[in-house]
């Protein structure tokens, strides 16, 4: 990777964060009402558009010729935490962050609390609280710790990293909704955490979706609408080959996901532009609300590591839809990206106009405002830092400022 100097960053290169987006749905193999379309035998996992980065964090090497740690030209910018994936939450007030916000994000490994470069340095699930009231305030923020200290579950690859993590305070508690590689199949699934406090430690309860034919179930984004509690995901399963797919589930009491409430959202295929320029057909990293008067879901789409990742809108019937969601206002154009000649011409840009921005996540602040936080590509590296912004809609036009 190269940093803002245009020289080699070998600490970079070898003990960076890398975020695999996982979302999906445990489903059964055979076709079911509620999984139609699934062949009735086991399908291969879809093409891994991250194939040859570190599925897992690295074990630092003390001999290993690396520089030492200190401040790092990725120090600056908008935030100087390393976030990628973020989720944000306004957590019950007297919970550990004051009245401010706490913002989770991916396995980071190699970069300390505020971006320095850091050979010992790893956070299974680094989390920055900032700002107080309505004021988010990431801007220069740094990272405050880890909300899983202890990794993902036994489920799991032993000392595996952890991808996109959603928090959600629901029945008294904290819970998280995490990606890992299952172990010893690599299998990417979704797990469960609880938790007291915002600020962890979060306890692993087990494995919440992992579909039975081996296909993919990442990037959960977890909600509470009138009083039920639902996750959004990427879900892999209600597809075949290369393509990917959105579902929503509803919870039951536990947090545990009620497979036979799973709705379809969203596929691959009823878009265009998450496969301009990419050999992948990539929809990930959904994030849903009720905001204006009906229920979106914000997704990613393109690759992650590239100018080209960018946000399209889906508009649905509600938080389990009747039928699948309709992409809003173009399937051809994504809906906020960069408008620079690397991007691939969104109908909005979004402050800072950065490269790659995407891993989009809807939450209200403290007044009920809609708010949203994103990730972006830190100069030409891809290195990614969390940004937030308030989201407004006239019924018509979607704008972040």
């Amino acid at each position: 990777m190269r940093n803002d100097r245009g020289s080699v960053s070998l600490v970079a290169a070898t003990v960076m964060v890398l975020v695999l987006a996982a979302a999906g749905a445990s489903v059964p193999a055979a076709a079911s009402a509620a999984n139609p379309g699934v062949p009735g035998q086991a399908q291969p996992p879809p093409p891994d558009p991250y194939a040859g980065y570190p599925d897992r964090t690295v074990t630092p090497d003390p001999d290993r010729a690396l520089p030492p740690s200190g401040p790092s030209p990725l120090a600056s910018g908008p935030t100087r935490a390393v976030v990628a994936d973020p989720d944000t939450i306004a957590p019950v007030t007297g919970d550990g962050a004051g009245d401010g916000y706490v913002t989770y994000g991916t396995t980071v490994v190699g970069f300390g609390p505020c971006g320095e470069e850091s050979v010992w340095a790893r956070w299974f699930v680094p989390f920055v609280v900032s700002g107080s009231g309505d004021a988010i305030d990431l801007d220069l923020a740094c990272i405050t710790g880890d909300a899983m200290p202890a990794g993902p579950g036994a489920w799991a690859e032993p000392e595996g990293a952890v991808w996109a993590p959603s928090v959600v305070h629901h029945g008294g508690r904290y819970l998280m909704y995490y990606t890992a590689s299952k172990r010893g199949s690599g299998q990417k699934c979704i797990g469960k955490a609880g938790s007291a406090s915002p600020l962890g430690p979060f306890a692993d309860e087990g494995e919440v979706v992992c579909p039975g034919n081996g296909r993919w179930a990442f990037d959960p984004d977890a909600f509470v609408h009138a009083g039920e509690l639902y996750m959004v995901y990427r879900d892999d399963a209600i597809t075949t080959g290369a393509d990917s797919g959105i579902s929503v589930v509803r919870m039951d009491g536990s947090g545990a996901a009620d497979l036979s409430t799973r709705r379809d959202v969203l596929r691959s295929t009823d878009t265009t532009w998450e496969e301009a320029g990419s050999s992948f057909h990539t929809i990930e990293n959904p994030t849903m609300m009720d905001v204006g008067g009906a229920f979106h879901v914000f997704f990613s789409g393109n690759d992650w590591d590239s100018a080209r990742y960018s946000t399209g809108i889906a508009v649905c019937s509600g938080p389990l839809p009747t039928s699948p969601c309709s992409p809003y206002a173009s399937a051809s154009r994504p809906y906020f990206g960069h408008t620079g000649p690397e991007g691939i011409d969104p109908i909005q840009g979004l402050p800072g106009n950065e490269r790659g921005p995407g891993g989009m996540s809807l939450f209200r602040s403290r007044s009920g405002e809609a708010r949203v936080v994103w990730h972006f590509l830190v100069g030409t590296t891809i290195v990614r830092r969390g940004m937030a912004g308030t989201l407004a809609y006239d019924g018509n036009v979607w704008t972040v400022s």
